[in-house]
């Protein structure tokens, strides 16, 4: 593998699948959580250090939207920002 292409330290997978996105939470919380992370995070984000992908289904359909947490596991119903930012905190921090 390459060296210089490093894997990110976090990612962020936001389900935009027709239950979590079917009144727009998931294209909502997509855009919210891409400009939380330009600002509070712009170095790294830039750096390829934090990525935010969007998945069709995550397969848990309880609440819009869904939000996974990657390399925890970690999967959100409806969460908020500052929730998501704080796990990319310690995701950096490890």
């Amino acid at each position: 593998m390459d060296a210089s292409v490093a894997s990110p330290a976090v990612r962020l997978l936001v389900c935009l699948g027709p239950r979590c996105d079917e009144r727009g939470g998931g294209e909502a919380l997509l855009a919210a959580l891409r400009e939380a992370l330009t600002v509070a995070y712009a170095e790294e984000w830039a750096a390829g250090r934090i990525v935010v992908s969007t998945r069709d289904c995550l397969r848990h359909c309880t609440r819009e939207p869904i939000a996974r947490v990657e390399p925890s596991g970690d999967v959100f119903s409806n969460p908020r920002i500052e929730e998501l930012l704080a796990l990319v905190a310690e995701a950096l921090a490890a």
